[in-house]
């Protein structure tokens, strides 16, 4: 007995219902992949490339600088270094607050909230970009010296400069609250200490008399 073969015409509402189907699979496919990997980007690549930010200061290098001034004096400058990460993303729009200064005689906190300048920059920059293994210094204050033995005022290197003189700091002992922000980042508060004995000197010797103290971590906010 002869086969019988279906003919072309019959066969094609059944490739067509296949090729449909196949079809309709393979956009689930495609579907599923695609979502699988938004939500992998985001509750694992994103958060691990997060830029990760600290705020450093070490006396035996380079924080710490004595530089010529316009009028041919000299000024004690105090830097701090942001740093960023290796392997992480840049950070975006940093900015570094001074919160508010406290006086170890005074119970009550001197609010602030204004920028700290971004070192060497002309015009002066509160806002930059920290790129992942790097870090960029930021100024947080200096102080004119001059020949005589006059007690001489702290000047915290905010901008813009504050109407009621909140900037500046007479001899004593003091607890700077600063806050890292960036665009992309968690941010972070630190607390700096310093102690200043309003006596003026020469080149060096100036940090006889000025005492920085290394940022203690006080608290991270997490982004929600």
């Amino acid at each position: 007995m002869l086969d019988v073969v279906p003919l072309p015409d019959q066969l094609s509402p059944v490739l067509a219902s296949a090729v449909d189907t196949w079809a309709t699979v393979g956009v689930a496919i495609g579907t599923i992949g695609a979502v699988g990997y938004a939500l992998f980007r985001d509750l694992v690549v994103t958060p691990r490339r997060r830029p990760s930010l600290e705020l450093r200061f070490d006396r035996a290098g380079n924080d710490q600088i004595i530089v010529g001034t316009p009028s041919g004096s000299e000024a004690a400058h105090v830097r701090l270094r942001v740093g960023n990460r290796a392997g992480k993303d840049t950070a975006d729009d940093v900015v570094v607050l001074v919160t508010e200064l406290r006086h170890a005689s005074q119970p009550d906190a001197r609010p602030i909230h204004l920028p700290l300048t971004w070192s060497s920059t002309s015009p002066p920059l509160t806002v930059s970009a920290i790129h992942p293994g790097s870090e960029r210094h930021v100024d947080l204050l200096h102080v004119d010296l001059s020949t005589g033995d006059e007690a001489a005022p702290l000047q915290l290197d905010v901008n813009p400069k504050p109407t009621g003189g909140q900037d500046l700091l007479d001899p004593g002992t003091y607890e700077i609250s600063i806050e890292i922000r960036a665009r992309n980042a968690d941010a972070l508060c630190y607390a700096v200490s310093i102690a200043w004995d309003g006596r003026s000197s020469e080149g060096a010797a100036t940090w006889e008399h000025l005492r920085v103290e290394p940022p203690r971590t006080l608290r991270q906010s997490r982004r929600r």
